[in-house]
């Protein structure tokens, strides 16, 4: 009976994949080439069908890059975290004791702007605190 519903069909394949194809029919339960041909055709259209190609990955690789994904997520969470403190520490700070105008405010922008393409964004309130300090010792040495 269900020999009635097939279609016969001429498929010309390389040896190597036949082989291959050989190699796989009893892990897969297969009975025949046929078999084990429509198996992997319906697999293969499935996969091209379906909008989340998870289905067809490894659930242990998904598992691995979900996790990948995860600890990448909490490591940048971790990090803007730590600069919003940074940014509200000196945004505080230059409030409390620094009365700029508008034009200050810019200048100041475009240094900041400057300093954190040069170090890639690596500064810290306490390292930036040190090199203020040290401007009006500069300034006096030089004047002598």
């Amino acid at each position: 009976m269900e020999q009635e519903n097939r279609l016969k069909i001429t498929v010309w394949l390389k040896p190597d994949v036949v082989q291959r194809m050989d190699g796989w029919l009893r892990a897969d339960n297969c009975k025949s080439r046929g078999e084990f041909t429509e198996k992997a055709l319906r697999f293969y259209m499935g996969y091209l069908a379906a909008e989340d190609t998870s289905v067809f990955l490894s659930r242990t690789l998904v598992d691995t890059l979900q996790g990948i994904v995860a600890d990448s997520h909490n490591r940048l969470r971790s990090m803007i975290f730590k600069w919003c403190v940074e940014l509200n520490m000196m945004g505080h700070t230059i409030a409390a004791h620094f009365r700029a105008d508008p034009i200050n405010r810019r200048e100041l922008r475009a240094y900041a702007v400057d300093e954190v393409r040069r170090t890639n964004g690596q500064i810290s309130f306490d390292r930036a605190l040190d090199q203020q300090r040290r401007f009006p010792e500069e300034v006096f040495d030089d004047d002598v």
